[in-house]
C-alpha cells in the first residue's frame, strides 16, 4: 500500500481540482475562489462549512482519481450555491443533506459526464427534476424501500430510514454522515475562526447567489432550485414585441377581475351578433393590478419582455398602478409603481424558484381579489387554492407539464405583433 500523500501535497491537488471545476462549469468560478481548503483526518471523508471552509481527509482524497476529485469538489461547492446549510438547519438536517445531495449528483453525472457517481455517492436518477422536499417527503413516506448510503460518500448501502435513523454504524454525529457541516462543528475544529465567520458567511452568500443565476443564464443548473437570492439587475422592459393572442386572453380575465360598475354611458365595445343590441360598458376608473413575478435564475432573460408586454397592456386598459412582488424563494421586493415605471425598473433575486411566499403574502391582503403570476412555470407554490383569483400568464418556451391544480394559465407568444 503506498503511503498517504502529506497534507501540502493533498492541499495542493485540491487547489487543482477546484482550477479543473470551473473549466466544464465557468459558473462556480467565484465560489472556487472564495473557498478555503483545510486538511483534517478528524473529518472521515469530505465537507464544507457555510462560511466556505472545505475540510478533506488525507485517505479519502488520495483515493480519487483526477476527474473523481473535480466531481467531489464540484458537488461540495454546489452545496453552497444551493444554500443548502440555511435550508438545512433544524432537526431535518441530515435528510435535508441528503436530499441536495441526490439532486446535485444527478446535475453532475449529466455536467460532467459520468455514468455513475463516484467515491460511493447517494444516487437518484432524475432527481434534479424533483424539490429537496418531495424528496425528503418520499424518504419518509417510502424511506425502507428507498435505496440510500450510511454516508455521503464512500457509505455502505441501507435503506433511507436506515441512512437517517440517528449515527449508528460507528459515526460520531450526522456530520460524520453529512458533509453540510454546521457552524457549531467549524468553531469546534478551527477556534480561531469564531470572530470572522459572519463575514465569511455573507461573503459566500453573495457569491453562491451569483454562481447560482449565472448557471441559470447558461443553462448549466437544470435542476429546480429553492433558495432566495440576493443579485440585484435593473431592467429595460421591452415593449411590444408579443403578438396579441394572449393579450385577449388577458383582457378578457382583467374584464372579470377589474372593478367598476357597468355603464351604457360608455357602450362595450364587445362584438355582439345583432347591431341593435348595446351592451352596458365598464364605467372607466382607475385601478390597481396585483403581479406576482417570479425572479428565479432560470427567468433571467425572460423578465424584461415580460415585463414591457405587461406595461403595454396595462396602458391600453386604464391600470394606473401596479403592486408588484417580486419572489425567488423568498419575496425580495413588495412595492407600488405604475406602469410607466417598468421601462428601467431593478429586479433582486435570481436565486430559487418557489413563488409560495409572495402568493401567501397577498392572500393575508383582503383586498386582493385577483393576481397575475408571471412565470417560466419551473417553480413550487402554494398547493392549497388561494383565496383570490389567479392568472399564470406563462413566458415563452415555459414548458407545456405546468398545469396547476387552480386558476386560469394563459401563455405570451414570442415575435413582433
Amino acid at each position: 500500500m503506498r503511503p498517504v500523500p502529506s497534507s501540502e501535497e493533498t492541499l495542493a491537488r485540491i487547489e487543482r481540482g477546484l482550477r479543473m471545476v470551473t473549466v466544464p462549469m465557468p459558473h462556480l468560478a467565484g465560489l472556487a475562489a472564495s473557498v478555503r481548503c483545510s486538511i483534517d483526518d478528524r473529518v472521515p471523508t469530505m465537507g464544507v462549512f457555510a462560511s466556505g471552509r472545505m475540510i478533506a481527509n488525507r485517505q479519502f482524497v488520495s483515493k480519487l482519481k483526477e476527474n473523481e476529485l473535480v466531481f467531489v469538489l464540484a458537488h461540495e461547492l454546489l452545496h453552497l450555491a444551493l444554500r443548502t446549510h440555511d435550508r438545512a438547519k433544524g432537526s431535518g438536517r441530515l435528510e435535508f443533506n441528503y436530499a441536495h445531495d441526490y439532486i446535485i449528483n444527478d446535475i453532475l453525472r449529466a455536467e460532467l459526464g459520468f455514468t455513475h457517481v463516484p467515491a460511493g455517492g447517494l444516487d437518484m436518477p432524475g432527481a434534479k427534476e424533483k424539490s429537496a422536499e418531495r424528496i425528503v417527503l418520499e424518504m419518509r413516506k417510502d424511506g425502507d424501500k428507498m435505496q440510500s448510503k450510511t454516508s455521503v460518500w464512500d457509505g455502505q448501502e441501507v435503506s433511507a430510514r436506515g441512512a437517517l435513523n440517528g449515527p449508528g454504524r460507528g459515526r460520531k454525529s450526522a456530520d460524520d454522515a453529512g458533509d453540510v457541516m454546521d457552524e457549531v462543528t467549524e468553531r469546534q475544529l478551527f477556534p480561531e475562526c469564531k470572530n470572522g465567520q459572519g463575514e465569511q458567511i455573507k461573503h459566500v452568500e453573495k457569491e453562491a447567489a451569483k454562481s447560482l443565476a449565472l448557471g441559470k443564464a447558461m443553462g448549466a443548473m437544470k435542476g429546480r432550485g429553492f433558495e432566495t437570492g440576493d443579485v440585484t439587475q435593473t431592467v429595460m422592459a421591452l415593449r411590444g414585441i408579443y403578438k396579441t393572442p394572449w393579450e385577449v386572453a388577458l383582457q378578457k380575465w382583467i374584464e372579470s377581475a377589474a372593478p367598476g360598475e357597468r355603464t351604457y354611458l360608455r357602450p362595450s365595445r364587445r362584438e355582439v351578433a345583432r347591431s341593435d343590441i348595446v351592451l352596458a360598458g365598464r364605467k372607466r376608473s382607475s385601478w390597481m393590478l396585483n403581479i406576482v413575478l417570479d425572479t428565479s435564475g432560470s427567468m433571467s432573460e425572460e423578465i424584461s419582455p415580460a415585463l414591457g408586454a405587461i406595461a403595454d397592456f396595462c396602458e391600453q386598459v386604464s391600470v394606473d398602478e401596479i403592486r408588484l412582488v417580486q419572489c425567488d424563494a423568498a419575496v425580495t421586493n413588495d412595492e407600488m409603481l405604475s406602469p410607466e415605471a417598468l421601462a428601467n425598473y431593478q429586479v433582486s433575486g435570481f436565486g430559487g424558484s418557489d413563488l409560495s411566499p409572495a402568493m401567501r403574502e397577498l392572500a393575508e391582503d383582503g383586498r386582493v381579489t385577483a393576481v397575475l403570476v408571471i412565470t417560466d412555470g419551473d417553480i413550487a407554490f402554494p398547493p392549497e387554492e388561494m383565496p383570490y383569483d389567479v392568472l399564470w400568464v406563462l413566458t415563452p418556451g415555459a414548458s407545456i407539464n405546468f398545469r396547476p391544480p387552480y386558476g386560469h394559465i394563459i401563455r405570451m407568444q414570442g415575435g413582433r405583433a
